[in-house]
């Protein structure tokens, strides 16, 4: 089974939109734990705990509300990822390569370091991209994955935590909890599972804060690579964005 841990600040009837999307497209057994934050009272890693601890499958799977499945049968697809591979710990659609000490915003080692897609909407709808970080469509291992859809063995809860005291809020929990899995695991990036995202990451003062924290958290093995020939500098050619308005796979979510 496949668990499925969302951390909520949506009420009303249209908190179950997310809900009908997973089930509706996963085409595996799952469970869905919903940690109501619409008081605002957890942080991300706080609330990411909680499901851990309600967690009955042998996936965890952590996601954004805002984020949604565009094609069928994505559990049987993420299933596979850990099946053919033991090393496998995690499974993201976004991340990078390498990690810069002095700049840790995870996309800027460019390409061809980053890799995966993602579909972001835009201006309310008006607006469809598919951003494409790198077109090698093969699995690729990375160093850190977008906190928006990840995917980590139960298991391996048994030794790791995402971080609620050093990340408290909303940034980094992702990055931590990947370089916690890359002590006994890989972590990887597929092209095989298609999410549409409806908002943006922002650095605010809270990121700032955040980073800080995990420099010097990670001060002695920053910066961090999974290839042989890591970039020396940031790289500005980024994602490419397409504008897809009109073509946009179509999934019903209500």
């Amino acid at each position: 089974m496949i668990s499925i841990i969302v951390c909520s600040r949506i009420s009303g009837p249209s908190r179950d939109i997310h809900e009908r999307n997973v089930k509706k497209t996963i085409a595996d057994e799952c469970e869905y734990i919903r940690i109501d934050n619409t008081g605002n009272e957890y942080g991300l890693a706080s609330a990411y705990n909680r499901g851990v601890d309600k967690a009955r499958g042998s996936i965890c799977v952590f996601m954004h509300e805002d984020a949604f499945f565009m094609e069928m049968g994505w559990g049987a697809a993420l299933r596979k990822k850990f099946d053919a591979d033991p090393g496998v710990g995690l499974v993201g659609v976004a991340g990078t390569q390498h990690l810069f000490a002095h700049d840790l915003r995870w996309h800027i080692a460019g390409r061809p370091y980053i890799r995966g897609r993602v579909i972001h909407e835009l201006d309310k709808g008006s607006r469809f991209v598919l951003s494409v970080l790198s077109w090698d469509k093969a699995d690729a291992e990375v160093v850190a994955v977008d906190g928006l859809f990840f995917a980590i063995r139960t298991e391996l809860f048994n030794a790791i935590r995402f971080d609620a005291d050093n990340f408290h809020r909303f940034h980094f929990y992702d990055l931590d909890i990947c370089m916690q899995v890359r002590q006994t695991h890989r972590c990887i990036v597929t092209w095989d599972l298609l999410l549409k995202h409806l908002s943006a990451g922002k650095n605010d003062a809270d990121w700032y804060e955040a980073a800080g924290k995990f420099r010097r958290k990670y001060r002695r093995v920053l910066p961090v690579s999974c290839v042989p020939d890591p970039p020396e500098r940031i790289n500005p050619e980024g994602a490419i964005n397409y504008n897809i308005k009109g073509k946009a796979p179509q999934i019903t979510i209500i």
